[in-house]
């Protein structure tokens, strides 16, 4: 199958999007990503409870993109069969500084505010957040949520995805920052990212309790590959040894 079967899409209604959810489930079910369940409402594995808490997330992930000017989300159609074949969402950050007020803990509105499970997601979202936070006081852009379905995977979607965020931000002058998983790591390595740094997530707690032990064992937060593209792709002399050691507007 050609990459040139496959048609990118920007998604303009919470229908589309919810095609593009359904796949996102599936990706992460197959192989099984365990931390998934942190960071996205997983309540039960039968086949009505994960119908009912994939809903729910449509409801709260399309939510959050109507809410932030800075997200853009794509899907692959296979222009043979129209079923959706992955997709992701790019973040485009065109404000002079996305963080102005540093870096700032991520909440979590698909757990019971209060609950292990809320401060578990939470705790993790924002370690793994918390260098962009720092570095990337400046416009930049960057890939969130991608998934493809396993029948389509190794036919290209995923650099499909890649290239129409490129397109984009290429134009801009604008660099790219990935963190992800060691499983996407060769996708963005070929699309000319580098791995500047291994993230560990501590997930520690002075006294757990129950459900919090029982996340840490069922969740294994893995370590997060922090990628980093400069602006263009372009790796030359000029180019600094990290996104932490740009200052300003004295490299770009």
């Amino acid at each position: 199958m050609s990459a040139l079967q496959f048609e990118i899409v920007e998604i303009t209604t919470k229908e589309e999007y919810a095609r593009l959810n359904d796949v996102l489930w599936t990706a992460n079910f197959h192989p099984y990503l365990p931390v998934f369940t942190a960071c996205h409402p997983v309540t039960g594995h039968t086949p009505s409870a994960r119908a009912l808490d994939r809903a729910l997330d449509t409801d709260l992930q399309w939510a959050a993109h109507e809410s932030n000017p800075s997200s853009h989300l794509i899907y692959a159609i296979d222009k043979a069969t129209g079923r959706v074949a992955g997709g992701c969402e790019w973040w485009i950050f065109r404000d002079k500084n996305p963080f102005p007020n540093g870096p700032q803990p991520v909440p979590c509105t698909w757990y019971p505010e209060g609950s292990e499970r809320a401060e578990f997601a939470s705790r993790f979202l924002s370690q793994m957040l918390f260098p962009r936070q720092c570095w990337f006081q400046r416009p930049h852009a960057g890939v969130n949520r991608m998934g493809v379905l396993p029948d389509y995977r190794r036919r290209g979607v995923g650099r499909l995805l890649m290239q129409w965020g490129h397109e984009r931000i290429d134009t801009l002058g604008y660099e790219s920052f990935i963190e992800s998983s060691p499983m996407a790591r060769w996708l963005y390595e070929e699309c000319g990212y580098r791995v500047v740094m291994g993230l560990h997530i501590d997930m520690e707690k002075k006294h757990p309790g129950e459900e919090w032990e029982r996340l840490q064992y069922e969740c294994c937060p893995p370590g997060v590959l922090l990628h980093w593209r400069p602006p263009r792709g372009v790796w030359d002399s000029k180019v600094p040894v990290g996104p932490w050691a740009v200052m300003g507007d004295t490299w770009v």
